[in-house]
């Protein structure tokens, strides 16, 4: 080897040195003796691994401490620990260079490496590991990993893993997301699973810091009022640890924050109208001035931004508009379960609830091929894999309930069968039932009773039963895979005060609860003043709050028309603008009830386009009869146990028949029956007292007050 060429070769060697171990080492040059200076590469990266270096050292001092904050602290180790890699791979790109170029030979590389776990004190098996990154090697290995954890066809999930590589072909822009991506399909498709699952296999690798998928549910934020909270939640996700931020119902969301959205993909960051700062890590409004440390934009940089929906790009084309479309660098389309895909699902649901029956209850779980029919063709084909987990995660709630009531030795044999119809587990001290039904038998026929004993409004409990049989049937069509009608079950009840609106709504609530309509079956009975503020930019946030509190029941406006007072009152307008959109986005678990008089109430339809389609379902309540009346009674008599005795039943009804013509609405209808009886409770003690050898429980004709103190209305 010539002089020039061994020169050049120490000078490689020692330049190298130099820029991976940040210091000197003697060699000898022979008769040269000259001073190497670093390259400008070399120097970055020197400064980049001293950076490193005390934020790691930083770090750990702080977590000894134990201080407040340990997950930033975590997180910045994180970080430090995938840069610290990066360099080393780039290191590692070095030699490999330097060996093939200059002719260094295996040991002195393997001489280099021995100096670099000596600098870093790395172990040799994680510098072994340390490879130039391959993403192609990469992301197939986590292809071939998802394909085992989900249910999902390969060119759907090749889509998938491409999205998330994208950026590593491709490249980062600065101040930009790593990448945009459109995923639909419908419910129950395996969307959100597969998402989750890619990203908890790159986070193994360490491509991420999290396997945590942030969630922004765009219907919870409706109006311009919450902006200061729907900033503070996604600064959280923008900020926080994960890289993978899913947005949701964006189809629903409030046109404002939607054009946040819009900006944070187009152009990489959120433009703030108003000057925030940090306290304590959430982002506040500030009102104190200029302040050092203001938060004038949140960015997307570092993150992949996933919208999900159920209805394709035209749902993204009517929310954001073309440009957001150019944006979006890979759609991905999950198509509607299969019987193959379904079959596939099932044995890994099978195998999952057999392991954790075993490893928590001590069960040895076993599927016959009539249990894996039966679950074929009854879970819920609308929701597909969300129906079924829901179904795997009811199973085993039954089944850790047998093992509270039973004392089951390891291994004890749980088969899963069909038996009469039903899905059942045999077990040795008996079956049970696998399947919770969402409806209650027992408090249909609670509810039956109580309507039965109601006086009256035949049409109205004709109806609430003919629901019933609609559901029911619904409920089969969908289990079956076919297409389902849901009839609008929102209602206007139209009539007098005391006609028995507010009561029918109550069992209304509990008769949907039963049927499995709604999933908690809850009244919230509210007037104008509970929905509407007195003040701009807060009537939104105040009937979106009682909304929440009675998602899953039934939501009961008493004197509806109040809420519109004018074309002029805009507090109105918003609070009816609100409950219409609410009652878009929660149409399958949320009943509204509008309530009052039959004239006032047809004003108010015509106040709002989207009312009066969306109440087809129009109740009129009548004034009640003479005769109801005292049937009422003697029910209101009988449930604080007392009986009308038959000399004032007659007497009673023709003063009921009288009064209810003079004015049935200022009468009170059945409250008048009500006050009738009370009174007649009073009345009935002070001669008791007066007379001790009487009936206790009867109320005699003495003890009403039955005189009428007005001439009826002649027609």
């Amino acid at each position: 080897m010539s002089d020039f060429n061994k020169k050049k070769r120490e000078e490689e060697k020692e330049r190298l040195m130099q820029e991976v171990l940040k210091k000197k080492r003697d060699y000898n040059y022979g008769s040269i003796d000259q001073k190497i200076e670093l390259r400008n590469e070399a120097e970055k990266n020197s400064k980049e691994i001293e950076k490193i270096e005390k934020e790691v050292k930083n770090t750990s001092s702080l977590l000894e401490k134990g201080i407040e904050g340990t997950t930033d602290l975590l997180k910045k180790a994180d970080e430090s620990f995938l840069a610290l890699r990066k360099v080393l791979n780039n290191q590692q790109k070095e030699l490999n260079t330097l060996s093939e170029e200059n002719g260094i030979s295996d040991k002195e590389i393997e001489k280099l490496q021995e100096d670099i776990i000596q600098e870093y004190g790395l172990k040799v098996e994680e510098v072994q590991t340390v490879k130039p990154f391959d993403s192609g090697t990469t992301f197939n290995d986590i292809f071939e990993e998802v394909k085992t954890r989900v249910v999902v066809d390969d060119k759907t999930l090749k889509q998938m893993t491409n999205a998330f590589r994208r950026p590593y072909v491709m490249g980062e822009e600065k101040g930009r997301a790593k990448n945009v991506i459109l995923i639909s399909g419908p419910n129950g498709s395996g969307r959100h699973e597969t998402l989750s699952a890619v990203v908890r296999s790159m986070y193994e690798r360490q491509l991420v810091l999290s396997d945590e998928v942030y969630t922004v549910d765009m219907s919870l934020y409706q109006s311009g009022a919450q902006e200061q909270i729907f900033l503070q939640d996604l600064y959280q996700d923008l900020s926080g640890k994960g890289s993978v931020i899913c947005f949701e119902n964006f189809e629903v969301g409030f046109p404002a924050f939607l054009r946040m959205l819009d900006s944070l993909v187009v152009d990489g960051k959120v433009t703030l109208s108003k000057r925030y700062v940090l306290s304590k890590g959430i982002l506040v409004e500030n009102q104190t001035g200029l302040v050092k440390d203001a938060v004038d934009h949140l960015s997307a940089e570092g993150k992949y931004l996933v919208f999900v929906t159920t209805k394709g790009t035209k749902a993204v084309q009517n929310a954001f508009g073309a440009d957001f479309l150019y944006h979006v660098l890979d759609s991905i389309t999950f198509e509607k379960l299969n019987a193959e895909r379904t079959e596939k699902i099932l044995a890994i649901k099978e195998k999952e609830l057999a392991d954790k029956a075993l490893d928590q209850l001590k069960l040895y779980v076993s599927f016959d091929e009539e249990a894996r029919k039966w679950i074929s063709n009854h879970y819920d084909k609308e929701n597909g894999l969300d129906a079924i987990t829901e179904m795997f995660k009811n199973f085993y709630i039954v089944l850790s309930q047998e093992a509270l009531e039973n004392s089951f030795s390891y291994g004890t044999e749980a088969q899963i069968t069909v038996e009469n119809g039903d899905l059942i587990a045999r077990l040795p001290h008996g079956s049970a039932r696998l399947i919770r039904e969402k409806n209650s038998s027992e408090e249909i026929e609670a509810v039956n009773k109580e309507l039965d004993e109601i006086v009256g409004l035949d049409m109205v409990k004709d109806y609430i039963r003919s629901l019933q049989s609609h559901i029911q049937m619904q409920n089969l069509r969908r289990e079956q895979g076919m297409k389902t009608s849901d009839v609008s079950k929102h209602m206007i009840f139209t009539g007098n005060p005391g006609t028995g609106k507010t009561t029918i709504a109550r069992l209304i609530s509990r008769y949907m609860k039963a049927i499995g309509a709604l999933s908690q079956g809850q009244l919230v009975e509210v007037t104008r003043a509970d929905l509407v503020a007195q003040y701009v930019g807060q009537t939104a946030p105040l009937t979106m709050s009682v909304i929440k509190s009675a998602i899953g029941g039934v939501l009961f406006i008493d004197e509806a028309y109040s809420l519109y007072r004018g074309k002029d009152d805009s507090f109105g307008l918003e609070c009816i603008d609100t409950i219409v959109k609410a009652m878009e986005d929660n149409r399958d678990d949320l009943i509204v009830i509008l309530a009052g008089y039959q004239k006032e109430m047809k004003g108010f339809l015509e106040s709002n386009s989207g009312l009066k389609s969306r109440f087809p379902n129009i109740i009129h309540f009548p004034d009640y009869t003479g005769e109801e009346l005292r049937k009422i009674a003697e029910i209101q008599a009988r449930s604080k146990g007392y009986e009308i005795a038959e000399e004032a039943l007659h007497p009673l009804e023709d003063y009921f028949s009288a009064v209810q013509e003079i004015n049935a609405a200022e009468a009170g209808n059945g409250r008048l029956a009500r006050n009738v009886v009370e009174d007649a409770i009073l009345v009935q003690s002070r001669r008791l007292v007066e007379n001790p050898g009487d009936k206790m429980d009867e109320l005699r004709l003495s003890d009403f007050n039955l005189t009428v103190t007005a001439e009826p209305n002649r027609k």
